[in-house]
Formats: structure tokens, sequence, C-alpha cells
């Protein structure tokens, strides 16, 4: 009886934390949709498979960045110009730069918030898009590995837009991913 009550206890131990993982993506999944506003801001979002966690190795992120990327190509082929293709996973990669939480907070509302198109033009409230982003950096908590392709207002493009903007961090398990494109 022992025996049975252990097994138990680990099969719904397991069914409870499976529980809590979903709830919790779930939560992280409804805080980056709020920011999104396709097709201009995209987000991804979501739980490495089990036993191919990522650590804090760029390789794995990289590829869902490049996911979301052929995704946008998707979506605005008539914006994108003719032949134009988005960069590797492995091209995105040497492309991405680390961030500090801080830095990354303040890039993604930023991206959420302001167009990189037509300066000065708003795609949503920026204390709204901050509070947000600020709940998600919490979300992920310390120790979480954050990285761009812009640097001040210089960027390495990811895409074949004219402008483009990305924040992406995972802290081993979880990862989300904003992309802001644009055409002039």
């Amino acid at each position: 009886m022992t025996v049975a009550l252990a097994e138990y206890t680990a099969w719904h131990d397991v069914g409870v934390e499976s529980g809590r993982r979903a709830e919790t993506l779930s939560e992280l999944g409804d805080l980056l949709t709020s920011l999104s506003s396709r097709p201009v801001v995209s987000v991804r979002y979501g739980r490495f498979p089990d036993g191919a966690t990522a650590g804090h190795r760029l390789g794995p992120l990289a590829g869902q960045v490049y996911d979301l990327v052929a995704e946008l190509h998707l979506m605005r082929e008539r914006c994108v110009p003719s032949g134009a293709a988005p960069p590797n996973a492995s091209q995105i990669e040497a492309l991405l730069e680390p961030l500090s939480a801080d830095a990354a907070l303040e890039l993604m509302a930023t991206l959420a918030a302001d167009n990189l198109v037509w300066p000065g033009s708003k795609l949503m409230n920026r204390e709204i898009a901050h509070q947000t982003v600020t709940r998600i950096v919490k979300w992920f908590g310390p120790g979480t590995a954050w990285w761009t392709n812009r640097q001040g207002n210089a960027w390495d493009p990811v895409t074949a837009c004219t402008f483009d903007g990305v924040v992406a961090g995972s802290n081993g398990e979880y990862f989300a991913i904003l992309i802001q494109v644009g055409e002039d």
C-alpha cells in the first residue's frame, strides 16, 4: 500500500506541476499578446521541449526568432522586396547582442509602444507597455538572458524589412520574443 501511495503522490505531483506550467505559460502568453499589434509588432513565446532545455545558450532561442521572422515574411510578402529572404537561424544568432534585464525592459516597451518607421506615432500607450513588460521581465526572474539586434539607433536586420527590432529572452525553460517590423 505504501508503494501505491508513493506512486500516486509522484503521479499527482507531476500532474500538479504540469498544470502550474500550463497556467504559467498561459499568463506569459496573455502578457505578450497584449503587446502585439500585428503585423507591426509580433510575439512568440513558449517552453522549450522537455530534455531540450536551452540553458542560457542563444542557439535554440535564435531558432525561435527565425521561426517568427519566417512567419512575418509570409504575412508581409507584398511589403518584402522580391526574392528577399530572412537570415537563417545561425545568422540571426550572430546578429543578436546580450542585454541587461533593465535594458531589455526599456527596449521591449519601446518596441511595443513606439513606431520605428514614424517616430512620434504610437502603437500603444507607453505606460501600459512599460507596466506589461515589467511584469514579463519579473515573470522570467533574475538570471534570464536577454538579446537584441538593436544598439541605440543602429541595428543589424533580422528580417528583409526596412526596419526591425527584436528583444528575445529565455530563462532556460521558457522563452519570449517581441519583434517590430516596418516599411517606409
